[in-house]
């Protein structure tokens, strides 16, 4: 158990979901060494220690860790063709480039890697036959720029897809595609988490917006705004949106994809860079250059709207700012 997160693990754990339908079961899952996977995992050890419901895992990652008796991890990078020999009853697709950095550098494999990775996945559990379930892991990014209403799962909003960072919205948008046209096609039970912008402590690098704030704020320095910080958009602390996951896999409908964020408290991007800067008693400094954030979204209005997650008993347990001074704790200490 990771434990910087015990106390969340623990909350997440005894949750009333319909974790029997996990009993005995086996989940594949890509991206689990990530900030969301490496949560998830850590909550089925913990269902299995506690309930005694022997959930097994199957980790797909580029750097696997060392296997115990819950996970077992297996190199393997999922923009190529590869064979699962065990049978598994549920796959997630996780992975993904996450970072403006990542899409600023690699907009192709960023592409390659949602694409193919979710292309592969589906494939497995057609030629398995006897998979309950598929788990898309997509983003707020499918959405583009809002209207400045908060944005329902019915909602399409404007992307500009000439543009090498489009990659990432697009891609994710084709991979929810290809997870209809598998439903209609081959008869497979999919479902389709979108999550809003997710932070959290990782050791892992991660480039974006808040974890940058985070890290100036527990090194005592500044933020740097690369904006003007108008922007407003939903975050989720990687505690709730394991939670969310965990109610999309279990509770959401066929074929239905569920928005996955944080309570709306109507801050902005400068709000957030504030109330971070003050856990440190530092100011928030201005230093806006487009030609040098080539990977930021250009997005101005990404709020999400949770009413559909929250109908199959999905609640956060944090709030927003809440979860922000838990996770500068965590770095601090």
């Amino acid at each position: 158990m990771n434990q910087k997160y015990e106390r969340e693990i623990k909350a997440l754990t005894s949750l009333p979901y319909g974790w029997d339908r996990l009993n005995g079961k086996t989940i594949l899952i890509s991206g689990g060494t990530g900030l969301i996977g490496s949560l998830f995992l850590d909550v089925l050890r913990e269902r299995n220690r506690k309930f005694g419901q022997h959930i097994r895992a199957i980790c797909l990652s580029r750097s696997p860790k060392n296997s115990d008796e819950t996970v077992t991890y297996r190199a393997a990078d999922v923009i190529n063709k590869f064979d699962i020999e065990e049978h598994f009853d549920y796959c997630i697709h996780l992975a993904s480039n996450t970072h403006p950095k990542q899409y600023a550098e690699d907009p192709v494999g960023t592409i390659e890697t949602n694409l193919l990775g979710c292309l592969n996945l589906l494939e497995l559990c057609r030629a398995q036959g006897r998979v309950s379930r598929f788990l898309l892991a997509s983003s707020v990014e499918i959405y583009g720029d809002g209207d400045g209403v908060p944005m329902k799962e019915d909602f399409c909003g404007k992307i500009d897809c000439n543009t090498a960072r489009a990659g990432y919205n697009e891609s994710k948008r084709l991979c929810e595609s290809l997870v209809q046209s598998y439903r209609v096609q081959y008869g497979l039970d999919c479902v389709i988490a979108r999550f809003s912008r997710c932070f959290g402590y990782t050791e892992r690098q991660d480039t974006k917006a808040v974890a940058q704030f985070i890290d100036k704020a527990v090194r005592g320095e500044d933020i740097v705004l690369k904006s003007a910080g108008k922007q407003r958009f939903s975050y989720c602390y990687t505690a709730d949106a394991v939670l969310g996951m965990i109610a999309v896999l279990l509770e959401g409908a066929d074929g239905e994809a569920y928005n996955v964020s944080g309570d709306d408290e109507g801050k902005t991007l400068g709000d957030y860079a504030a109330l971070i800067a003050s856990f440190a008693g530092r100011n928030v400094v201005f230093d806006f250059d487009p030609q040098k954030n080539l990977g930021v979204s250009t997005a101005g209005y990404a709020v999400l709207d949770c009413s559909k997650l929250k109908s199959i008993g999905w609640r956060p347990l944090w709030t927003v700012s809440q979860a922000l001074y838990e996770t500068y704790l965590k770095y601090k200490h």
